[in-house]
C-alpha cells in the first residue's frame, strides 16, 4: 500500500492503537478540532466555506485511501480509521470547541457510529472505499444536527 495513503487511512497509524481503533481515531480528530481554527470557525466566527472544503476535500480522498486499505486490512478493516476522523469532524464542524462540545459530540458521533442509523448501515455496501466512509459521514451529519438541538437546550450550552 502507497505509504502516504496508509499514514492517512489509518489516521496517523491510530487505527493499529490494539483497543477501539475508531475511537483513537475519533479523539485524533478532536485534538486536531481543538488545535486546527480553520475547522471550528471561518474569518467571520461562522461556519466558513473553508472549513466546509477542507473537511470535504479530506473526505474524498478517504474514498481511495479506504479503497487501498481494504486491499490491505480487509473490508472495512479496523486500522481504518480516516472515515471516522471524518465523520467526528463532521459532527462538531463550525462549533467552537467548548469542553460540553467536545464530550457530547464525541459521545454522539461514536454511539452513531456503532448503532448506525438508516441510511448509514445499508450505505456500508457501496463499493472501491465509499462504503467505508459514506456511514461515517451519514453519523457525522446526523450527529451535527443532534448536537446543535442539545446545544439550544438551556443550561446545556454553558457547561
Amino acid at each position: 500500500m502507497n505509504a502516504i495513503l496508509r499514514v492517512y487511512a489509518t489516521g496517523l497509524w491510530t487505527g493499529f492503537f490494539p483497543v477501539a481503533p475508531g475511537t483513537a481515531g475519533s479523539v485524533l480528530a478532536l485534538a486536531i478540532y481543538c488545535w486546527l481554527p480553520v475547522l471550528p470557525l471561518g474569518a467571520d466566527g461562522n461556519l466558513g466555506i473553508g472549513s466546509l472544503l477542507l473537511v470535504g476535500v479530506l473526505a474524498l480522498l478517504g474514498i481511495p485511501a479506504s479503497r487501498r486499505g481494504e486491499e490491505e486490512f480487509g473490508e472495512d478493516g479496523s486500522p481504518i480509521v480516516i472515515d471516522e476522523i471524518i465523520g467526528q469532524w463532521i459532527t462538531v464542524m463550525g462549533l467552537v470547541p467548548t469542553p460540553f462540545v467536545i464530550i457530547a459530540g464525541f459521545l454522539l458521533f461514536r454511539l452513531l457510529d456503532i448503532f448506525k442509523p438508516f441510511p448509514a448501515g445499508r450505505s456500508q455496501t457501496l463499493p472501491c472505499g465509499l462504503g467505508v466512509m459514506a456511514d461515517d459521514v451519514i453519523s457525522g451529519l446526523y450527529g451535527a444536527v443532534l448536537l446543535r438541538l442539545l446545544l439550544r437546550v438551556p443550561g446545556l450550552a454553558g457547561l
